[in-house]
């Protein structure tokens, strides 16, 4: 019902708008680019690791939902 054509230069860019402030939603370091995005989080010890992940992917989560986005969940 609505977007750009797929493959067109302001697909890449309209996202990057759109996502923007993804970063202010968690804690995760936020990499940008085209139509990806990648979350990183590290800690020495790593059940506070896993912890903190979940909690971050949980702000995360709901900012998608508030913004009508999924996750695309690669293994």
């Amino acid at each position: 019902m609505c977007g750009v054509p797929q493959g067109s230069a302001m697909g890449p860019l309209l996202f990057l708008i759109y996502v923007n402030d993804l970063r202010c939603a968690s804690s995760f370091q936020t990499t940008l680019f085209a139509d990806d995005t990648s979350l990183h989080l590290s800690h020495k010890d790593i059940k506070t690791l896993q912890l903190n992940v979940q909690n971050e992917l949980d702000k995360v989560d709901s900012w998608m939902r508030s913004n009508r986005l999924s996750i695309n969940k690669l293994y």
